[in-house]
C-alpha cells in the first residue's frame, strides 16, 4: 500500500508544514577561489584586436558610400521624362462615291496632277522601202495670263510661230486661269503636243514663242501664248524604209507595256512628300513619234505621258472623316495606313482629270483615323511644371485621350526644363 507523504513527516516537525515557515539564505554566495582560479586557467588567452579588420570594415563603408553616390550620380545623369500618349483613334468603314475638284471651296476635296514623261525605242527589221509624208510634232507649254478663268481651247485651235509656221493641237485643251502665288501672279498654263499643219522637214526647228492667231484683234491674244517645251521634229517627205503594220503594231504594243511599267514606277518614287496616289487614280497616254532608220532596221518610237491624281494627305484624311465620323469637330487628322482603302475612278476612260476640273471616284474599306497633336508644343507646355499639371495641360489637347508619364529619377516630382529631355512615345491601337 502506497503511504502518504505525511508518513514520513518528523513528529517535531508536524506543526510546521507551511512552506511559509521555510528560511531562505539570501546572503550573496561566496565562489569558491580555488574552482575560479582553476576555470580561469583553462580559458585560452583573448587575442590583441586586429588592424586588419578595422580596415576591411573601413573598405566597406567606403564602397557603399562610393555605390550610394554612382546610383545618385546616374540618376541624374539619366533623368528626364517619358511620356506615352495615346491620341483619339477611330476606324470607320467607307463605302461611298465622291467628287474631287481641281480648284476646291470650302469642305470639298481638292487634287493636284503629277506628269512625268518617258519615250521609248525598238528596232524592227524594214520590210522594204515607200515614198512617206510624215509631219513634224512636239510639246509646247500654253499660258494664261488674261484672267483667272479657264479658257478652253477646242480641238486643231493653230499655233504660229515669229516665222508664220502654224502648228495644231489635235484634242481640245483646258488652259487653268492665272493665280496669285505669294503676292506674285502666276500664268495658269498646261502642256499639250501640237502637230506641224504640213509634211516636211520645214517643220523640224528648235525651241521658240507661239501665239494663237485665232485671238487676234481679241483682247486675249497678247496674254494668251505658247512656248517649246521640246523641238519640233519628224517631219519628212520622200523614200524611207518601212516595216510591216503587224511588225509595227507588235512593236509599239511591247514598248507600250514598258513604258507603263516605268512611269508607275517613277510616280510611286518621285511622289512628294506629304501627298498620296493611288494607282487607279494614274492616266497614261500615248502617242506614236516619228520612226527613224537604223541601218537596215526601223526605229519604231513611242511617247507616253503620264498624268497622276495627288491628293494632300492630310486633306484627305480630313475629308474622309467630316463624311464618315458623327459629329466630326474638325482638327487634323491622317488615316493610319491608305492603302487600306480601295479607289476608282468612275467613267475612268472618259475623265481626263489634267484637263477637266473635276471627278467621280468610289471610295471603300476601312480606315483607321488617327488624330495628330503637336508634340513639340505639348512638351514645352510641360517643361519645368509639376507632374500633377499634366491633366490641366491635356485638357488644351483634345486629340489626346489619354497619357502616362514615368518621370526619372523616381523622386522627381517635375518635368524637365529643357524639352530635349522630355521623350514623346505614340501608342496607335491596332
Amino acid at each position: 500500500m502506497k503511504r502518504s507523504i505525511d508518513d514520513i513527516i518528523l513528529p517535531e516537525d508536524r506543526d510546521r508544514r507551511s512552506i511559509r515557515k521555510v528560511s531562505v539564505d539570501r546572503s550573496p554566495r561566496r565562489k569558491r577561489p580555488e574552482l575560479v582560479q582553476e576555470v580561469e586557467q583553462d580559458l585560452p588567452p583573448r587575442p590583441p584586436r586586429s588592424r586588419r579588420a578595422s580596415s576591411r570594415l573601413g573598405l566597406w563603408i567606403i564602397s557603399i558610400v562610393s555605390l550610394l553616390v554612382l546610383v545618385f550620380g546616374f540618376s541624374f545623369l539619366f533623368s528626364g521624362a517619358k511620356l506615352v500618349v495615346t491620341p483619339k483613334q477611330r476606324t470607320v468603314l467607307v463605302d461611298a462615291e465622291f467628287k474631287a475638284f481641281k480648284n476646291p471651296k470650302v469642305n470639298e476635296l481638292g487634287y493636284e496632277i503629277i506628269t512625268i514623261e518617258r519615250e521609248g525605242t525598238q528596232d524592227v527589221t524594214a520590210s522594204g522601202e515607200e515614198f512617206v509624208k510624215e509631219k513634224s510634232s512636239g510639246t509646247i507649254v500654253v499660258y494664261n495670263n488674261y484672267s483667272t478663268a479657264n479658257q478652253r481651247l477646242i480641238k486643231n485651235t493653230r499655233f504660229e510661230t515669229p516665222e508664220g509656221l502654224i502648228y495644231r493641237i489635235n484634242e481640245s485643251i483646258t488652259v487653268p486661269g492665272k493665280q496669285k502665288e505669294n503676292g506674285v501672279t502666276v500664268p495658269g498654263s498646261i502642256e499639250v503636243t501640237v502637230y506641224a499643219d504640213e509634211v516636211g522637214e520645214a517643220y523640224n526647228i528648235g525651241l521658240t514663242d507661239f501665239t494663237i492667231p485665232g485671238f487676234e484683234g481679241d483682247p486675249r491674244y497678247d496674254d494668251f501664248y505658247a512656248r517649246s517645251k521640246t523641238n519640233m521634229f519628224g517631219g519628212f517627205e520622200g523614200q524611207k524604209k518601212v516595216v510591216s503594220e503587224a511588225d509595227e503594231t507588235k512593236a509599239r504594243d511591247e514598248i507600250k507595256e514598258k513604258l507603263k511599267t516605268q512611269l508607275l514606277k517613277d510616280v510611286f518614287s518621285q511622289k512628294p512628300e506629304g501627298f498620296e496616289i493611288y494607282e487607279d487614280g494614274v492616266f497614261i497616254t500615248f502617242a506614236s513619234l516619228p520612226d527613224g532608220e537604223n541601218g537596215d532596221r526601223v526605229a519604231v518610237k513611242e511617247k507616253a505621258v503620264l498624268y497622276g491624281v495627288l491628293f494632300e494627305r492630310t486633306k484627305f484624311a480630313q475629308f474622309v472623316a467630316q463624311n464618315t465620323i458623327a459629329g466630326f469637330e474638325g482638327g487634323e487628322v491622317e488615316i493610319l495606313d491608305p492603302n487600306t482603302l480601295t479607289f476608282s475612278v468612275l467613267g475612268k476612260d472618259q475623265t481626263e482629270p489634267w484637263i477637266n476640273e473635276e471627278f467621280l471616284f468610289k471610295l471603300g474599306g476601312n480606315a483607321h483615323i488617327v488624330w495628330d497633336f503637336e508634340s513639340d508644343q505639348l512638351k514645352n507646355d510641360l517643361s519645368g511644371k509639376s507632374k500633377d499639371a499634366l491633366q490641366t495641360v491635356l485638357t488644351g489637347y483634345p486629340s489626346i485621350d489619354e497619357a502616362q508619364i514615368v518621370l526619372r529619377p523616381f523622386w522627381r516630382q517635375t518635368f524637365p526644363d529643357n524639352i530635349k529631355d522630355i521623350k514623346i512615345t505614340t501608342i496607335i491601337e491596332k
